[in-house]
Formats: C-alpha cells, structure tokens, sequence
C-alpha cells in the first residue's frame, strides 16, 4: 500500500520495519489484556513503563525517517506523524495545535481507550497511556528536541465516557521512564528446519495476506478485520513494557517476581491466541485462501503458522504435530530479539507471547474444534485454555539465552 514513509518488508526473516522499528500485528484484545496485566500490579509505577515505551518507539521512529527523508520543515513532519499514527491502527490525531512549548491536543479515535472500553468496559481513570507517550516522542522528534524535552498527561479519555480523549504536553522535562530503543537489534542466521508434507503454500500465505488492505481507516484510525481491532504495534513496545514489568516484579521480590511475571504474560498471549488467531481462522479470508486446502487438523496447524508467519513475530514453523504434541521452532523470535538488544542473553525463557500463542494453537484446533465455527467468548475461552485437558507448553531452546533459535514443545 502507499504511503509517504518507507515501509521496509523483511520477507525472508519475516519482519517489517518503519523508520528502524519493527512493527508488528497485534490486536485489542491482547493490546488491553497486557496493559491491564501491568495495572493491576498497583504496587509498582507501570504507568511510567507504559507512557515511556511508547516515548521511545515514536521518537526513535520519527527521528529516522525525518533524517532518511530528509523531512525539515515542521508542517511536513506533523502530517508525516499523523499519518504514521492512523495508517499503524492507533487512532486519529491533529498535530497542529501543538508547538515546541507544548499544548493540547484532542481525539475522538483512540485504538487503546475504545478497545478498553470495548474488552474490559468503563474506565474509571485515563487510559491511553500509548498516545500519552507517542505524542512526547513525537513532538521532540518534530522539534528536533531531546526525546525527554516534554511531560504528557491525559486530561480526558473515551474509556472514562468523556467525550474526547485530551492530551496535555508541557516542557521542561518527562514525568516518564526514558529508554533508548534497541531499534531493529540483530539478527541470528536461520536454520530452517524440515517440516511434515504440507498441502499449505506458505508463500503463497504470506504474499496473499500482505496485500490486505490492513491500514487504518482514513476516516478513524482503525484497523478492523477478523473479527478485531487490529495494530500494526511496535515490537520495542510490547518488549519493553513486558520485560521491565518483569525486571520490577523481581527487583520488589525476587525469583519470586519472575514466577509471578511468567504466567500472566503467557496469558497475554493466550489472549492473543484465542482472539486473533480464532478471528483468522473463522474469517472470509482464511476460508476463501486457506481453508479448501485442509483436510487433516495438523493441516489446520500449518495453515495457521503459514499466517503468523505474516504478523511480523519472526519465521515461525511446525516441525512435528500431532495430537498429543507439537514442535514449534520459532527463528529470529521478536521477543528474543527485543530481549538482546535491549539487557544482553536472558539467562531465563522469556519468550513469552509465543509460548502462548502456540498453546492457543493447539487448543483452538484439537480441542476447541474452531473448524466448527464456535463464538469466540469468555465462557468458550474458560473451557478452553483454563480446563485441566488444556495444552501446556515448554520452552526447550531459547535464542535470547543463547541458542539458534527458539523451540516450543506443546503437550496434554
């Protein structure tokens, strides 16, 4: 699709970057579900992570495609922005009442406070902490300002049952955490590994669902398909925000922290599973491009690797399914990478989304038999993923601990 910035398709490493991040699909419900996850832990100040995360994905964004474009002047850099925000699924926002002192802003499209209130119902305070930190990022990148030149507080929120979600950026310093982005990190070389016979055309698959017209509305920001509010996210984001959530849960408690931190990022990805991957599996395209090629449930499981492979995680593949267990070899795993390049070699699994995602896969198709077309709703998820026949998966390899490549083994 057009559009005024470079987007840059890794094919074979199955990854996209815009302006040195990379950028992935996620959707509204997982979106909600992990920021929740870090809210609820009232004991510790998420709010800084989550405001600051996203302060460091659009200033180091921006500030790269401004310099790769050689974009100078303050108009053109506000509307390269802008559009940038609404094509990734974020919303609609107008920069133009903004200056290098600040200002307000307002929006009537917000992916995260109308997905909150869509998931989880009435806020009872802001919660677009995303757009707060966005825009701090973005002004000081529009102004050729230190990435932490601006404080943002939002005033109102459409979760709240406020009409408009309002934004407030005031100079003179971040009332945030500051990260530096890790940009694209680096990349192992892959192994690719043999995988069972397969009626499924991978590539095929993957050039089918990149020319989808997966970009935010022009008239509110948002990307709805299969069944979700889709975003084409930062990697960074999601990283920084769950492992500092992890590194704090552990600093206030120790291992003690990491088991708590573990499972409810598995969870986030449960979540993601379930919703996405169930919305993909049930939707016109899958039945139209995937579906008539399948005949055996381990078919269904290439069919869906065959499509994240398109979400931008990184070259996912199934290496041996069966009923009783499944071999996911994950190369280049966005999780792992983000991990490296941002504290060095884990010395513990914290592919955790993708650990996850792959017990989600397995659940979906051998017990919920999505082939039937089930709703998609809190009581089928309970039955599901928090039933004792429910897939538990292991981490056996871990690219951010050293190894080529990430491993998942999923088993009764």
């Amino acid at each position: 699709m057009t559009t005024s910035f470079p987007v840059d398709l890794d094919a074979p490493h199955r990854r996209c970057l815009v302006g040195n991040e990379p950028v992935i699909f996620h959707c509204h419900h997982f979106n909600t579900y992990l920021q929740q996850t870090l809210l609820d832990a009232e004991y510790l100040d998420t709010p800084k992570i989550l405001v600051g995360a996203a302060n460091e994905a659009a200033f180091h964004q921006l500030t790269s495609l401004f310099d790769r474009q050689a974009v100078q002047a303050v108009p053109e850099r506000k509307k390269l922005a802008e559009e940038l925000y609404r094509w990734a699924g974020f919303g609609k926002i107008d920069l133009s009442s903004l200056t290098a002192e600040g200002g307000t802003v307002s929006t009537d499209y917000s992916h995260y406070s109308q997905a909150w209130k869509v998931k989880l119902g009435k806020a009872s305070k802001p919660v677009d902490f995303f757009t707060s930190g966005w825009l701090a990022g973005a002004l000081s990148a529009v102004y050729d300002l230190p990435q932490d030149a601006f404080s943002a507080t939002q005033l109102k929120c459409m979760a709240k049952e406020d009409e408009l979600n309002v934004f407030s950026l005031t100079p003179g310093g971040p009332n945030y955490a500051v990260y530096t982005s890790p940009a694209g990190g680096t990349l192992s070389k892959q192994v690719i590994q043999e995988t069972p016979v397969s009626p499924v055309d991978e590539d095929a698959v993957f050039q089918a669902l990149g020319e989808l017209p997966l970009a935010g509305d022009p008239d509110t920001g948002l990307i709805e398909a299969f069944g979700v509010i889709l975003t084409r996210h930062y990697a960074n984001y999601y990283n920084r925000i769950s492992f500092e959530f992890e590194r704090e849960l552990a600093a206030t408690f120790g291992m003690e922290g990491l088991e708590i931190a573990e499972p409810l990022l598995v969870e986030s990805g449960h979540v993601c599973a379930f919703n996405t991957f169930g919305g993909i599996m049930k939707s016109m395209e899958w039945q139209g491009l995937i579906q008539p090629q399948l005949s055996t449930k381990e078919h269904w499981v290439q069919g869906m690797v065959a499509c994240i492979n398109a979400l931008g995680w990184g070259r996912w593949q199934a290496v041996e399914i069966s009923p009783g267990i499944a071999k996911f070899i994950i190369h280049n795993d966005y999780e792992s990478i983000g991990y490296r390049a941002m504290y060095g070699r884990a010395d513990h699994n914290i592919s955790y989304l993708a650990k996850g995602a792959a017990m989600g896969i397995m659940d979906l198709i051998y017990i919920g038999h999505i082939e039937d077309g089930p709703t998609l709703d809190p009581a089928f998820y309970n039955q599901l993923f928090k039933a004792e026949h429910s897939y538990r998966g292991e981490v056996v390899k871990s690219l951010a601990m050293g190894d080529a490549y990430t491993e998942i083994h999923v088993l009764q």
